[in-house]
C-alpha cells in the first residue's frame, strides 16, 4: 500500500461510489478472496448471521452496479482498512449517493435520559449485571428483538449511575421503518452544542474532529450517553467517548461488552399482568398464565395487553385469553404478539384509533399535542384526551418534556392501519393539516423570534394565525430548536410528495432563525430542497438568495457569490424588480468579500438604482452602505461617509427603532473612524449599540462592541478595549457569523499584544489567519499575517 487510502468523499452516483471501492481495493493489494475471508470472519465476531457468498462480495466490487448494498460497502471498506471511523465515512457516501444524507442529517439529541421510574417490571439480576458491566467496560451493548425492552433497561441502568454531571440520548434510528439511521457527524454535532461548543466552530470539524473534541470536552466530568437503536458499529464507534459511560441499544450484536435480552420470564410477565388485572389473576391464574404464552413473553405486547385490561375493567381474564386467541387464530400467527398489538388497537375507541393512525403519518420522530391535534384536524383539548388515552394504553409512549413518540411495531401497525382504513383522501388531509399547523406556528415563532424579518416572513406565509402564541424571544427559539428536526423532515417530506409550497416556505421562514443558531446543515438541508422543488422562478430565486446568505455567513463566499447569481438570474427571468436589485446587492458581497472592490461598487450602484425606481427604501440603505464599505477599503472615506450619511437618512424615512438605522449609524461611526474623528465615532458606535440592543439586534451589537474596542485601544485604554473585543467575539461565536468572527479576532489580538499577552494575541491572530485562509478572505488575511510578523 502506498500513499493515502483512496475516500469516498465527493461522490455523488453509484458508479462513482463503485470506482473508488474498486480504487481502495486496489490500493490496499488485496485480493477479492482475502478480502471476502476478512469481511465473513468480521461479521461472524460481531454475531451477524447473515454471510455473503463470494460472488456478492466480488459483484460488490465490479463495475456497471446500479445499486450497492449499504452494509457490504461498508464492510468492504472496514476489512481493508481496519478502522471504524473511516468506514463510517463510506456508509455516509452510501447515504449521499443514495439521496437519505438529508434525512440522516436530521437529528433530535436529548439532554436527559429518562427512567420509566415506578413503571419498570423485574430483570432485577439483569440491571445488576448491566450496571456492574457499566462499571468496569463504560462502554455496554444491550441488544435483543424488537419490543424485548432494551430501551427501558438501558434508562433504568443509566437511571443508577451516581453524580452524573453530564447526559446524551439520541435515538440512532437503526431499524426505522420510514427513515435513514442517523448520520454520527449530526449526532456529535448536537452533543457538541450541548457541551457549549458554537455551531460555526463544529461545522469546521469533520467526523473524526467532532468525535475527539466530544471525547475532550468530557475529560474530568461524569457523563452517561445513551446511543439507542443502533444499526451497526461504524456508526457508534465516533459516538463513544473514553471519558464517558455509554450505553448503546441495538437488534444486531455489536463489538461492545454484550448484554443479550431475552423476553421476560413467566414470574415477571405474571407481575406485569398482576398490576393490570390485579386480584383477577389470583381467580384465573391458568387464563394470566396462557395470555402471557400466546404474545411469548414479550415485554411491548404484554404492556399493550396490561393497557387494554385495565381499560376493560368489566372483562375477565379468560375473556381477555378468548379474544386474542381468536385472533391470532384470525390472522394465522405463531404468535401472538402481531395479535396483541393488534387487539389493543381494535379496543380502542373510534377516536383513539383513528389519532393512533393519523399520527402513524407524521414524517418527524416525535411530537406535541398540537401537532397531534392538527393531524386529527380535532380541537387541542380533545387531542390531549386522546393521546393520554394512547399512552395509558401504553400505544404511545409520553416524554416527560411533553412530547410523544411512538414505538416502531406500533408505528408499523398503525401505518398498516392507516393504509387499509382511511382514504388516501383523509391521509392527505391530515398531512395537509400538520402542514398548515407548523407553517403559522413557524411563522409566529420566526416573527417573535427576528422582528425585522416580519415583512419577508409575512410575505412568504399565507394568511392565518397560529393557535400558539410566544411571549418572548427565548420562548420562540426553545420552541424552534425542540421543533427543527421535526420542520426539516416534514419539508423533505412536502418536496416529495407534492407541496413544494410548504417546503420552500419553511425554508424562507427559517432562513434568520436557523442561520443564527449556527444550524448549518439543516439551513443548508433546507435550502437545497426548497431550490430543488420550487414552482417558479421567483421561489427559486428566493431560496438560491438563502442559500447564498447561508454561504456568506459561513465565509463560502465563492459558493455564495454564485448562489446570489443565480438568484439574481432568476429574478430577471421572473421580472421581479426587487430581487433582481436584491440580487445584485448580494451578488456585490461576493465581490466585496473576495477584494474585487470597483465590481461590488458597480454592482451595489445598478442595485440602488432599481431599488429607487421602485421606491423600496430598505433596499436603498442596504446598496448605500454596500457601496460605503468598499469605498472605505480603497481608501475613499470621504465618499463613504457621504454614502453612508445619505443611508442613514433614508432608513429614518422608515420609521423609529430599524434596523436599517442600527447599521446606518454604525456605519457613519466607522467613516469618523476611518477619518480620525474618533470622538464622533464614538459618539456614533453607542448610538448604534444602545439602539441595537434595544430592538435585540445582536449582529450590529457585536460589531458595535467591536468597533468600541478599536476606539478604547486607539486611546490607550487596554483594559476596556480587551473587554470589549472579548464582549463581540462571544457575540460573533454564539451567532456563528466565522466572517465577523475572523475580523474581531485580529482586532482583539492588537488589544492583547498592547497589554502584553503576547501569547494569547499569537492564538488570535493564527486562529483568524487559519480561518482567514480557509474561506479566502484576503483583507483579513493580510491583516492577520502583519500582525504576527510584528510581533515576531
Amino acid at each position: 500500500m502506498q500513499g493515502r487510502a483512496p475516500e469516498p468523499g465527493g461522490v455523488r452516483t453509484v458508479d462513482e461510489l463503485g470506482a473508488r471501492l474498486r480504487a481502495l481495493q486496489v490500493w490496499s493489494g488485496l485480493s477479492y478472496r482475502e478480502i471476502h475471508r476478512r469481511l465473513v470472519r468480521s461479521r461472524q465476531e460481531r454475531g451477524i448471521a447473515e454471510l455473503p457468498a463470494f460472488n456478492t462480495t466480488y459483484r460488490c466490487l465490479s463495475p456497471g452496479r446500479t445499486r450497492l448494498d449499504v452494509e457490504l460497502v461498508v464492510d468492504i471498506a472496514r476489512a481493508i482498512l481496519g478502522d471504524e471511523s473511516r468506514a463510517a465515512e463510506w456508509r455516509q457516501a452510501h447515504q449521499v449517493v443514495s439521496g437519505l444524507a438529508a434525512e440522516a442529517s436530521v437529528v433530535q439529541v436529548g439532554g436527559r435520559v429518562e427512567s420509566d421510574g415506578d413503571a419498570f417490571v423485574g430483570r432485577s439480576s439483569t440491571v445488576a449485571a448491566a450496571a456492574e458491566a457499566l462499571r468496569t467496560h463504560r462502554l455496554i451493548c444491550i441488544d435483543g428483538m424488537p419490543g424485548v425492552g432494551k430501551t427501558t433497561l438501558a434508562t433504568r441502568v443509566a437511571g443508577q449511575v451516581q453524580d452524573v454531571e453530564l447526559e446524551f440520548f439520541v435515538n440512532l434510528r437503526g431499524f426505522d421503518p420510514a427513515r435513514p439511521p442517523a448520520d454520527p457527524a449530526a449526532v456529535l454535532d448536537g452533543f457538541l452544542r450541548r457541551l457549549g461548543v458554537s455551531g460555526s466552530r463544529i461545522h469546521g470539524l469533520d467526523l473524526s474532529a467532532r468525535s475527539a473534541l466530544f471525547n475532550q470536552l468530557l475529560d474530568g466530568r461524569r457523563a452517561v450517553v445513551l446511543l439507542d437503536n443502533a444499526a451497526s458499529d461504524d456508526q457508534v464507534q465516533p459516538l463513544t467517548a473514553p471519558n464517558a459511560l455509554t450505553l448503546v441499544t441495538s437488534r444486531r450484536r455489536l463489538k461492545a461488552h454484550r448484554i443479550g435480552l431475552e423476553v421476560f420470564e413467566p414470574a415477571e410477565s405474571a407481575v406485569l399482568i398482576r398490576r393490570a388485572a390485579g386480584d383477577k389473576v389470583d381467580r384465573e391464574p391458568a387464563a394470566a398464565t396462557r395470555i402471557a404464552e400466546l404474545v411469548g413473553h414479550l415485554p411491548l405486547a404484554l404492556a399493550v395487553l396490561a393497557g387494554r385490561i385495565k381499560a376493560q375493567p368489566e372483562w375477565t381474564l379468560g375473556d381477555h385469553l378468548e379474544r386474542l386467541q381468536e385472533h391470532t387464530a384470525r390472522l394465522r400467527l405463531d404468535n401472538g404478539v402481531a395479535a396483541s398489538l393488534s387487539l389493543s388497537y381494535q379496543a380502542l375507541p373510534p377516536a383513539a384509533r383513528r389519532m393512533l393512525r393519523l399520527l402513524a403519518l407524521h414524517p418527524g420522530r416525535d411530537f406535541d399535542a398540537y401537532a397531534g391535534a392538527a393531524l386529527a384536524g380535532a380541537p387541542i383539548d380533545q387531542a390531549r384526551e386522546e393521546l393520554a388515552r394512547l399512552v395509558r394504553s401504553n400505544l404511545l409512549e409520553e416524554h416527560g418534556s411533553g412530547r410523544y413518540e411512538l414505538h416502531d411495531l406500533i408505528r408499523l401497525l398503525a401505518s398498516d392501519q392507516a393504509r387499509d382504513e382511511d382514504p388516501a383522501s383523509v391521509r392527505r388531509t391530515a398531512i395537509d393539516g400538520l402542514f398548515d399547523y407548523y407553517r403559522k406556528a413557524v411563522a409566529t415563532a420566526a416573527t417573535v423570534y427576528a422582528p425585522q424579518d416580519r415583512a419577508r416572513i409575512e410575505m412568504t406565509q399565507q394568511p392565518g394565525l397560529s393557535e400558539l402564541q410566544f411571549a418572548d424571544r427565548e420562548e420562540a427559539r426553545n420552541w424552534l430548536e425542540a421543533e427543527r428536526s421535526n420542520l426539516i423532515a416534514t419539508a423533505l417530506y412536502a418536496a416529495d410528495h407534492d407541496r413544494p409550497e410548504y417546503a420552500t416556505g419553511i425554508s424562507a421562514m427559517l432562513m434568520y432563525y436557523l442561520g443564527t443558531a449556527s444550524l448549518f446543515s439543516g439551513a443548508e438541508i433546507l435550502h437545497l430542497t426548497a431550490i430543488r422543488c420550487a414552482e417558479s422562478d421567483q421561489v427559486r430565486g428566493r431560496s438560491y438568495n438563502s442559500l447564498g446568505a447561508l454561504y456568506w455567513r459561513l465565509g463560502r463566499y465563492a459558493d455564495g457569490r454564485a448562489a446570489y447569481q443565480q438568484a439574481l438570474d432568476y429574478a430577471r427571468l421572473a421580472g421581479n424588480r426587487v430581487g433582481e436589485a436584491s440580487g445584485l446587492s448580494n451578488v456585490a458581497l461576493g465581490h466585496y468579500r473576495l477584494g474585487d472592490y470597483e465590481q461590488a461598487i458597480t454592482s451595489q450602484r445598478e442595485a440602488f438604482a432599481l431599488f429607487e425606481a421602485e421606491g423600496n427604501l430598505s433596499g436603498m440603505t442596504t446598496t448605500l452602505a454596500g457601496e460605503g464599505w468598499p469605498q472605505l477599503r480603497l481608501g475613499r472615506p470621504e465618499i463613504a461617509l457621504e454614502l453612508f450619511e445619505h443611508g442613514l437618512a433614508v432608513s429614518r424615512k422608515l420609521g423609529t427603532d430599524t434596523f436599517e438605522e442600527a447599521f446606518a449609524l454604525n456605519n457613519v461611526a466607522a467613516a469618523h473612524e476611518a477619518l480620525g474623528r474618533l470622538d464622533e465615532a464614538r459618539q456614533g458606535f453607542e448610538q448604534a449599540l444602545e439602539l441595537s440592543r434595544r430592538i435585540a439586534f445582536v449582529n450590529c451589537e457585536s460589531d458595535c462592541l467591536n468597533c468600541l474596542g478599536r476606539l478604547h485601544l486607539a486611546a490607550g485604554r487596554v483594559g476596556e478595549a480587551i473587554e470589549f473585543h472579548e464582549q463581540a467575539l462571544d457575540l460573533a461565536v454564539r451567532q456563528g457569523s466565522r466572517p465577523f468572527t475572523i475580523e474581531v479576532r485580529n482586532d482583539y489580538g492588537h488589544a492583547l499584544t498592547a497589554a502584553g499577552r503576547v501569547a494569547e494575541a499569537v492564538e488570535q491572530h493564527r486562529t483568524a489567519l487559519e480561518d482567514a485562509e480557509r474561506i479566502e478572505d484576503r483583507h483579513e488575511l493580510r491583516r492577520a499575517e502583519a500582525a504576527l510578523a510584528a510581533i515576531g
